[in-house]
């Protein structure tokens, strides 16, 4: 705990980031009290104007081969998985989802169902969606996507709010239709408020793909005459965790906000006005994560990386060397944060040359070696000798300083 003029604050770690947390005590008698806003917050969805640049990760939906004497709707054809989509705050307005093949693709579900009037039959709710499965020319599995489904989902008696997000399904090429759905919240909640005369837009996003607003989600305020309120509001620039502050600028300083409730609906978002010491650049610099490095220096002669395991293990057998194993893909930011800041750093790179063989795999293709390796995330950075055990292991972003002080000399 550190004392700032005169105010306790507690400094937390939540979720792996570094968050300023609850104040404990105020700073004088003479404080203003501080001043509750609720603001009423409208359903949105992606059309033509700006929407969120982040979602959340997809939640998945374990899928089992339906009964043999389901009647399946129209067109449908077995192989036919059902599961259930657990949104809203109520078992009851949870969704079954049934997932079919049809005649024009007997390999993959591309056929999806939902029982919207939830009476256990898929027969009387419509056509439900139907996807052409497509390949990935790199991986070579075959994706099936079912785009912007908007459902209503019931809260309090005669209270409901649409709700729209999206499906998808990957099938291993040669493989079986998968026993998993996944699906991620599209639509986001939006409203106006005035803070201290001032206008400012205000956003909710369903951080956990539940269709409940509560402390798990996330929030945003930025002032209405900033640059390019409308976009920014709706980043990951912006948008934090509700036990992260918001801020104004007024004049020279801050107005700090905190997160006080959303209505589990998310039709409303409540938020106190606070009188603290506080500024949006210093609350947010822990976010920066890439700051230790900009200023580090450049690494002139690059570490080598291959991209065949047995040929680096040989290689390393005969210079009496480590492996160090880059598990990557390419649609992982974490990971094009290290290609560009850490392994250039001019410190790391000389330890890897002097002391390493490296080898960049990719996951979504060495599926075997991330099987055999047990990789549950991306990036994870193996150490293993020339025999291919495993001598230390590092999982998710590392920065210069942590990749040095872990790293075996």
């Amino acid at each position: 705990m550190k004392t700032v003029a005169g105010i306790s604050v507690v400094v937390a770690v939540v979720a792996g980031s570094i968050t300023t947390g609850l104040l404990l005590a105020r700073a004088t008698a003479a404080q203003r009290a501080p001043e509750t806003i609720k603001v009423e917050l409208e359903y949105r969805s992606p059309g033509t104007g700006p929407k969120p640049n982040f979602s959340p990760k997809g939640t998945q939906v374990p899928l089992a081969p339906v009964d043999a004497g389901l009647a399946l709707p129209a067109g449908a054809t077995r192989p036919a998985l059902t599961g259930m989509i657990k949104i809203g705050t109520d078992p009851r307005a949870h969704i079954a989802a049934l997932a079919t093949t049809d005649a024009a693709h007997p390999k993959d579900l591309s056929r999806l169902y939902l029982d919207l009037n939830r009476n256990g039959s898929f027969t009387d709710d419509g056509p439900g969606w139907s996807a052409a499965p497509t390949q990935n020319e790199k991986t070579k599995a075959w994706w099936t996507s079912f785009n912007a489904i908007t459902i209503q989902v019931p809260y309090a008696a005669g209270v409901t709010a649409p709700y729209l997000f999206n499906v998808w399904m990957v099938r291993d090429d040669g493989a079986a239709p998968p026993p998993v759905l996944r699906y991620s919240v599209g639509s986001w909640r939006a409203g106006v408020a005035t803070v201290r005369g001032q206008r400012a837009l205000v956003a909710a996003m369903d951080g956990d793909n539940n269709a409940i607003f509560d402390k798990n989600d996330y929030w945003s305020i930025v002032g209405a005459a900033e640059p390019d309120a409308e976009k920014s509001v709706l980043s990951h620039q912006e948008a934090r965790i509700t036990n992260r502050f918001m801020f104004l600028h007024e004049g020279e300083n801050d107005v700090v906000l905190e997160f006080a409730a959303f209505s589990p609906d998310g039709r409303s978002l409540s938020f106190r006005v606070e009188d603290l010491p506080m500024t949006k650049a210093a609350d947010r610099a822990p976010d920066d994560m890439l700051a230790a490095e900009r200023s580090r220096p450049r690494a002139s002669v690059p570490f080598e990386w291959t991209h065949d395991l047995a040929a680096a293990q040989a290689r390393a057998k005969s210079a009496g060397k480590l492996v160090f194993i880059d598990f990557e893909t390419t649609w992982c930011g974490p990971c094009k944060s290290m290609d560009e800041w850490i392994w250039t750093d001019v410190e790391v790179a000389a330890r890897l040359n002097a002391r390493y063989v490296g080898v960049k795999l990719d996951g979504d293709i060495e599926k075997t070696l991330v099987q055999r390796f047990a990789v549950k995330g991306y990036p994870t950075m193996l150490v293993v000798d020339a025999a291919g055990r495993e001598v230390t292991r590092f999982v998710g972003y590392r920065s210069s300083a942590e990749l040095l002080a872990g790293l075996p000399r």
